[in-house]
C-alpha cells in the first residue's frame, strides 16, 4: 500500500475537533479520506457505523465505498450523497410525506404547462427551461442573492413561476432535489428530538467535495456535527465551479470562523499534472482575490504546453483533426477535447466522427435530441396536422421563419383560418399569406407523417429559421444534424397516434440504447463542469477565446472568478500534455484569463 507524505499523515491522524483539508488537484484527496476512515477505526477505536461520509455524487460516493471496501473487512460506514442522506432523514423520521422525487423530464413538462398557463408559452423553449431551472433552484438556495434579474425572466416571472411549480409539487406528493435538502433542514432545525438522534448516530463526519456545497447544505452539517463538531471537510476553493447552484469559494472560508477551533491543513503536493502545466495553472488561478493563498508543489517534473493561434476556427478543427487522426485508440482513450457548452460538444462529437475518429459516448445524448427545441417545435407541428388543430401546438411554429402572425389573431383553442383572415380583414396582404400559409398545411397534412417533417423543414422554411437563429455555419449545421435525427424518429410514426405517445414510445426505445450503442472506447468529450474529478494524459482545450471563456454574458468581479476557476479545473486535468487553442476570426482574441502568462506563438 501506498505510504502517505507528511501533509497526508497530518490530515489522516487528524483525531477530534474540525478539519478543513485544502486539496488541490492530483492530491491524493480520495487516498487521504480513506485512509482517515481505517485510521478512526483501527486506531481511534470509531465504531464503523458511527462515521458518516458525505460525496456530492452517487457515483463518487459508489467510486468511495468501494475503494474502502478493497482495503477494509469493516462494514457499517455510511456513504452518501447529501440529497439521498437528507432524503433518508425524512423518510425515517417519518416526514417525507411519501413524497417521490420528480423525475428530470417530468419537471420540465411541468414548467412547460405553466408557462403556457402563465401566457409565457413563447420561453418555454428547452433553453429558456435551463435558465429557468437554474434560477428556481438558485431561489431556494440562496433567496437572498436572486433578487438580480436576468435576461430571460424577471425576479417577479421567477417568483410566480416557482409558487405554481411548489404548489403542483405539494399536491402531488412530489419533491425535487432542492426540496430534499431544504425540508431536511427545516427538520432538524425545529425538531431537537430528532436532530438529536442523528448527531448521536453520525459522531464522525467526513465531507468530500466539500467546496461544491451551498448554504443550505453546510447549514445542515453544521446541525449534524454539533455539539463535537467532529467534521473533516475536503475540498478545493479553486474548483468551485457551481455558483448556479448556490455554491460559493467563500462557504470554505466561512468555515473557519464558525469553527475557530479548527485546523486548516493544505494538501498542495500535485501527483497527477506535470511542473509546467501546474506552473501555469498556478499563475492563473492566483489572479483570484476570494481564495486561500497557497503554493503548489507538483512531484513531477516536464509537461508540454502548446498555445496555438489560428485564423478561423475551420484552421483550428483541420489541426485538431490532423493530430487525433494520427492517434491510436489507446491513445485517443487517455485524451481529452474540453468545451464550455454542451452544444460545442456535440459541435466536435460530430466533426470527429465525420473524419473517421471515434469518440467515446452517443454523438447526441437522448436528453438532446427528445428534449430539443427543435423536437419540440416538430412534434408541435405534427400534431397540429394529425392530433387536432390546437393553438397551442400552432402557435410554437407560425412564426419559424416569422411571418408576424400575431397571437391574438387565434381567438378559440382550435385554430381556424376564418378567424385569422377575419383578423387582418383589412390587411389583404396578410390575408394572403394567411391563405397561402393554411393551403401549404393542407398539402403537408395529405403528403403524411413521414413526409411532412421534410415539407415543414424545406417548404415551411423551417430551416431557414435555423439558419437565422444560428450564429455561425458551424452552429447551423449542428442544429440540421439534430433535426435529420428527429426526422429520422418520425420515419417510424403512424398518422394518428397521439404525437405525445410516440415520443414517449421512442424516448423509451432510445433510454434502452436500441437506435444507437454507445461508443465504449475513443476520444473524450467533455463539458469543462462534467470533467472535475478525471484526469487525462493529454488535453485540448480549443476556443479559449474572449467571448467563450468568459462568456459575453459575464460581467462582475465575482462572475469572472468563477469563470477562471472553470478554465482551472479544465488546465488541470492534463497530467502530460496540454494545448490551448485560440483563434482570430471575428476579431476575437486569446481569454483574458491567460493573457501575459503563456508564450505567444
Amino acid at each position: 500500500m501506498k505510504e502517505p507524505s507528511k501533509i497526508q499523515r497530518q490530515a489522516i491522524t487528524h483525531n477530534q475537533g474540525p478539519a478543513l483539508v485544502c486539496a488541490g488537484p492530483g492530491s491524493g484527496k480520495t487516498f487521504t479520506v480513506i485512509q482517515r476512515i481505517l485510521h478512526l477505526i483501527n486506531h481511534c477505536h470509531v465504531r464503523s457505523d458511527k462515521i458518516l461520509v458525505i460525496t456530492y455524487t452517487k457515483a463518487a460516493a459508489k467510486e468511495m465505498k468501494e475503494r474502502f471496501e478493497a482495503e477494509s473487512t469493516h462494514t457499517g460506514v455510511h456513504f452518501g450523497t447529501f440529497h439521498s442522506i437528507c432524503y433518508n432523514i425524512l423518510k425515517q423520521s417519518g416526514k417525507s410525506g411519501g413524497n417521490s422525487l420528480i423525475s428530470e423530464v417530468n419537471k420540465r413538462n411541468l414548467l412547460h404547462i405553466i408557462l403556457n398557463n402563465l401566457g409565457m408559452s413563447s420561453k418555454s423553449s428547452h433553453e429558456f427551461l435551463d435558465v429557468l431551472l437554474k434560477r428556481i433552484s438558485k431561489m431556494k438556495n440562496v433567496p437572498a442573492q436572486c433578487m438580480e434579474e436576468c435576461t430571460e425572466f424577471s425576479y417577479e416571472e421567477v417568483k410566480k413561476i416557482k409558487e405554481e411549480y411548489d404548489n403542483y409539487l405539494k399536491e402531488q406528493n412530489l419533491l425535487d432535489f432542492d426540496d430534499m435538502i431544504t425540508n431536511c433542514l427545516k427538520l432538524l432545525t425545529e425538531n431537537e428530538i430528532i436532530c438529536k438522534k442523528y448527531q448521536q448516530m453520525f459522531q464522525y463526519i467526513l465531507v468530500d467535495e466539500f467546496q461544491d456545497i451551498n448554504r443550505p447544505q453546510y447549514e445542515v452539517i453544521k446541525l449534524l456535527t454539533a455539539p463535537e463538531n467532529n467534521i473533516f471537510a475536503v475540498g478545493d476553493d479553486d474548483q468551485t465551479i457551481y455558483g448556479f447552484r448556490g455554491a460559493y469559494p467563500d462557504i470554505m472560508q466561512q468555515f473557519l470562523m464558525d469553527f475557530p477551533e479548527g485546523i486548516q491543513i493544505m494538501l498542495t503536493e500535485n501527483y497527477r499534472s506535470k511542473r509546467e502545466i501546474v506552473r501555469l495553472a498556478e499563475k492563473m488561478i492566483s489572479q483570484n482575490q476570494m481564495r486561500f493563498i497557497k503554493e503548489f508543489h507538483p512531484i513531477n517534473n516536464g509537461g508540454k504546453i502548446i498555445l496555438s493561434c489560428f485564423e478561423t476556427r475551420k484552421e483550428e478543427e483541420a489541426q485538431m483533426i490532423k493530430e487525433l487522426s494520427m492517434s491510436m485508440l489507446e491513445d485517443l482513450c487517455n485524451t481529452a477535447v474540453l468545451v464550455r457548452t454542451n452544444r460545442e460538444g456535440i459541435q466536435y462529437r460530430e466533426l470527429f466522427k465525420a473524419e473517421g475518429i471515434s469518440v467515446k459516448g452517443n454523438c447526441i445524448a437522448k436528453d438532446d435530441i427528445f428534449h430539443s427545441f427543435i423536437m419540440e417545435d416538430i412534434a408541435a407541428f405534427m400534431s397540429y396536422l394529425f392530433c387536432g388543430k390546437k393553438r397551442c401546438d400552432f402557435i410554437r411554429f407560425m412564426n419559424k421563419p416569422n411571418r408576424f402572425f400575431a397571437r391574438a389573431a387565434l381567438p378559440c383553442e382550435e385554430v381556424r383560418q376564418e378567424h385569422m383572415e377575419q383578423y387582418y380583414i383589412r390587411n389583404q396582404e396578410m390575408c394572403q399569406l394567411v391563405r397561402q400559409f393554411f393551403e401549404q398545411l393542407i398539402i403537408g397534412e395529405k403528403l403524411g407523417a413521414v413526409l411532412a417533417v421534410t415539407f415543414f423543414r424545406k417548404t415551411l422554411g423551417y430551416d431557414n429559421y435555423l439558419q437565422e437563429i444560428s450564429k455561425d455555419y458551424r452552429k447551423f449545421q449542428e442544429l440540421c444534424r439534430q433535426a435529420d435525427q428527429i426526422q429520422k424518429i418520425f420515419a417510424t410514426y403512424k398518422t394518428g397516434m397521439p404525437v405525445g405517445n410516440f415520443l414517449k414510445l421512442m424516448e423509451e426505445k432510445f433510454a434502452a440504447g436500441t437506435p444507437n450503442k454507445t461508443q465504449e472506447k475513443g476520444l473524450n468529450i467533455l463539458t469543462m463542469h462534467s470533467a472535475k474529478g478525471l484526469e487525462f494524459d493529454r488535453v485540448y482545450l480549443p476556443d479559449v477565446n474572449e467571448g467563450i471563456i468568459p462568456g459575453k454574458e459575464i460581467k462582475t468581479e465575482k462572475e469572472h472568478e468563477e469563470e477562471r476557476r472553470l478554465l482551472y479545473v479544465a488546465i488541470t486535468r492534463a497530467k502530460n500534455e496540454l494545448y490551448l487553442y485560440y483563434t482570430k476570426e471575428r476579431n476575437r482574441k486569446l481569454s483574458r484569463y491567460l493573457e501575459g502568462i503563456t508564450p505567444h506563438p
